[in-house]
């Protein structure tokens, strides 16, 4: 009668509909796991408890557990060790580098009302190896997907990553497809918001070697507290784990504000970074107080690895750098150990910014814009999609009937994206970079610098914090809102401008007056420099553009300007040119 049961229950939850399964219903409250990693074997082994809790408003009854394709579930059982019934399936999902989930659906002994939890035992394992199916599927090259989808088991490189890009620890979450515009990052986010408040205790440890095996590993991580060892329990709060397995690892904790985990080969290399992170953590700290924790460095022993920073640590292979172009880099986990932001936007728009203005330190206003807009075109191809229409008819369901993934369809339009909202990274680290770039020209270093130091985390409750701080700090006082309503709570596309006339006018002194008329293209409102320049001297003033509109601003000058130039590179351009008009004494024709 059991195996009839069993068989029933089967059968019902392979025919059941992909809409009466909610995987958004519990969320994961503790993992307490225990993960065994063999490096010669690619592979993982974990056994442990994890701790669900309904939030939806209605009880249920089954649970989803996913894992990546690659592992495979062995045994789900009750707290108290009761079996259960539990059907494993594949369910296609690109959270994982596989583009597959190993997906099992777990009937409760009793329904689990709205606000309880479930605890069950649970134990998996398998292999990790790189692999870049999902990232191949939608086109990518397969060297540029391998150094994206590092990931992996070996014993020449060890480093997993969570959800996102290796699902090996339990998770439930609804299906995201990259070829599916930003559905990828909207299913993570929306994931992550539901665990913020999660923790996952872990007790590492390698299997036993063989006995003529000499290696000598070490486990780093980014948990709450930072420790390195051959065996070792960590808790991390949140859900964005990150484990290295370093071999022979030597280790410099000693500076006050950095910290680094590398091989011993690669010593001279860890110096220079870390010097780099210190020597651009004064200039910042004017920006944005002092350093609140440390800045973790952790290298990645694949040198084709791309670097990976996730709040104050940074992953990154130890090679040979040019100092400027590491001080860059790591300005980003320096700004995430002074700065602190609920808000997306905030957060990683000020590590870009702190990025950009480590560049103007080194080079001057000309370098640090060059470094924002290398990322502009891709800005731009984000917003003319975000601005199209989404048009698919793709079955998003997540189910698969066969290991083949399907063909990759065309993105479709991603829906709008105001920075308040978005998940897209392209968002979150270049236009909110922008941003702030552009907040600086129009309110002046000093009452930025101000506004930055009294932002409280806690305080930041509804999307006009940051724009009334700014603007408190305003002298004289200054309305944000048409700036705020197009670049940050609304997705109004990037401007596009049309220089109209440059007329020049001399003074009775001998001087000039030049007035230089812009038309603004776009419905985004916006403030430019506007230049007018000789040979050997230049005049800047402002122009509020706005949106479908023209504005006209009159530039005093020596004698003899050359020229206007409309924009700098400091506001993002749907479609830049170079805006230069000849100054000419000619008035403008009448329309």
């Amino acid at each position: 009668m059991r195996r009839l049961a069993l068989a029933v229950l089967l059968y019902a939850l392979a025919a059941m509909p992909a809409s009466a399964l909610d995987r958004n219903a519990f969320t994961f409250t503790r993992y307490d796991l225990h993960l065994s990693l063999d490096p010669h074997q690619h592979a993982l082994a974990v056994e442990g408890t994890v701790e669900l809790r309904n939030i939806s408003k209605l009880p249920q009854r089954e649970a989803v557990l996913q894992l990546s394709s690659s592992l495979q579930w062995l045994a789900i059982r009750a707290s108290d060790g009761t079996a259960l019934e539990w059907l494993a399936q594949t369910y296609t999902s690109d959270i994982d580098h596989t583009g597959l989930l190993n997906e099992a659906i777990v009937k409760s002994a009793a329904p689990i009302a709205p606000g309880a939890t479930l605890t069950l035992q649970v134990r998996y394992s398998g292999t990790v190896q790189k692999d870049t199916s999902r990232l191949e599927r939608i086109g990518t090259p397969a060297d540029v997907a391998m150094r994206s989808d590092w990931d992996e088991i070996s014993d020449n490189f060890t480093a997993l990553r969570g959800a996102g890009f290796v699902v090996w620890y339990p998770v439930s979450m609804d299906a995201a497809n990259l070829a599916q515009g930003n559905e990828l990052f909207e299913t993570l986010r929306n994931w992550r918001d539901r665990e913020a408040s999660a923790v996952l205790r872990l007790q590492l440890s390698p299997l036993p070697a063989p006995s003529d095996d000499n290696s000598k590993f070490n486990f780093v991580t980014n948990a709450s507290e930072t420790a390195e060892g051959a065996a070792t329990t960590q808790v991390f709060r949140g859900v964005d784990p990150v484990i290295v397995l370093l071999s022979d690892a030597a280790s410099v904790t000693d500076r006050p504000h950095v910290s680094a985990y590398f091989t011993a080969a690669h010593t001279e290399f860890a110096r220079d970074y870390i010097t780099a992170a210190e020597s651009v953590i004064p200039p910042l700290e004017l920006w944005f107080g002092s350093i609140r924790r440390k800045v973790v460095l952790v290298e990645l022993t694949d040198p084709n690895a791309l670097p990976y920073n996730l709040g104050s640590y940074y992953f990154v292979p130890m090679r040979n750098v040019q100092h400027a172009a590491a001080e860059v880099a790591l300005a980003r986990p320096v700004l995430h150990a002074m700065f602190d932001s609920p808000r997306p936007w905030v957060s990683e728009g000020l590590a870009g910014f702190a990025q950009a203005l480590v560049r103007e330190r080194q080079a001057g206003r000309r370098a640090a814009l060059d470094y924002l807009s290398q990322f502009r075109s891709a800005l731009a191809v984000a917003e003319a999609q975000s601005h199209s229409p989404v048009t698919s008819s793709e079955d998003t369901s997540g189910y698969s009937t066969s290991a083949a993934p399907p063909t990759a369809p065309a993105p479709p339009g991603i829906g709008l994206q105001p920075l308040v909202t978005t998940s897209d990274e392209i968002f979150l680290r270049t236009k909110a970079a922008y941003v702030w770039w552009m907040l600086r020209d129009i309110a002046g270093d000093r009452a930025l610098q101000s506004a930055l130091s009294r932002y409280r985390p806690a305080e930041d409750r509804d999307t006009g914090y940051v724009q009334r701080l700014l603007e408190e700090r305003l002298s004289p006082k200054r309305d944000l809102e048409p700036f705020f309503d197009d670049w940050v709570y609304r997705d109004r596309g990037l401007p596009r401008f049309q220089a109209d006339s440059a007329f020049v006018r001399t003074t009775l002194g001998g001087e000039t007056i030049t007035a230089v008329t812009v038309e603004n293209l776009s419905d985004v409102w916006c403030e430019i420099p506007v230049s007018v320049r000789s040979a050997t001297s230049e005049s800047v003033q402002r122009l509020a553009l706005p949106a479908n509109g023209k504005a006209t601003v009159r530039v005093p000058f020596g004698p003899n300007p050359k020229e206007a130039v409309i924009n700098d590179g400091s506001v993002p351009e749907s479609d830049p040119g170079v805006h230069i008009l000849p100054a000419t004494s000619t008035p403008p024709s009448e329309p």
